[in-house]
């Protein structure tokens, strides 16, 4: 598997787990929820999926996503939109990001209005990354000789995450642990 294919993999994975430590937040807005919902874990998801999968990992796939255009997959009508989910998804991100921030700054922001938006765009997040990893990485492996993947590498540079590569970073440390121990929770 070529380095930023692997990247790639790797970051859905790391999205993933992102995702569902966002999720188990939301889900603290509920009625019946035995815990508050740390909107510091919320705003720092939020802040990494705009700091990397929106400027680095959804670039790269684009440039990707050309590439197979190219080669006239039978794919290319779901390429093409998983290429327009990518500008969507920025969009939402902004969107839920404003609302948490406004609710976080203390401005009057209905409860179901965070949560719907929240739950709307996890969900949205998931399905993408689902249709990504079943039906378009499998033609990377099938489709890219070495000579393209040189080509691709020339136009995408593999970057650090900055949560899972550096989870020294302070601005991610408590986002970081606390994806820790959901896992470990999840384990046990």
């Amino acid at each position: 598997m070529h380095p930023i294919q692997r990247q790639l993999h790797s970051d859905h994975h790391h999205l993933l787990l992102v995702l569902n430590c966002l999720s188990k937040e939301i889900d603290c807005f509920d009625f019946d929820a035995r815990q508050d919902p740390d909107m510091e874990v919320i705003l720092n998801a939020l802040d990494y999926v705009r700091e990397y999968p929106d400027k680095w990992h959804h670039p790269a796939e684009d440039i990707i996503f050309n590439q197979l255009l190219a080669k006239k997959v039978k794919e290319s009508n779901l390429i093409k939109k998983l290429e327009e989910e990518h500008g969507k998804i920025i969009q939402e991100t902004e969107k839920v990001t404003r609302l948490f921030r406004a609710a976080a700054d203390d401005c009057i922001v209905p409860t179901n209005e965070l949560v719907d938006s929240a739950r709307q765009y996890i969900s949205l997040q998931r399905v993408h990354l689902e249709k990504e990893n079943e039906f378009i990485y499998p033609l990377m492996d099938k489709l890219f000789s070495p000579d393209e993947w040189k080509e691709i590498e020339n136009k995408v540079k593999i970057q650090n995450d900055p949560l899972f590569n550096k989870p020294s970073k302070r601005e991610f440390t408590q986002l970081y642990n606390h994806i820790l121990e959901l896992e470990k929770e999840k384990e046990n």
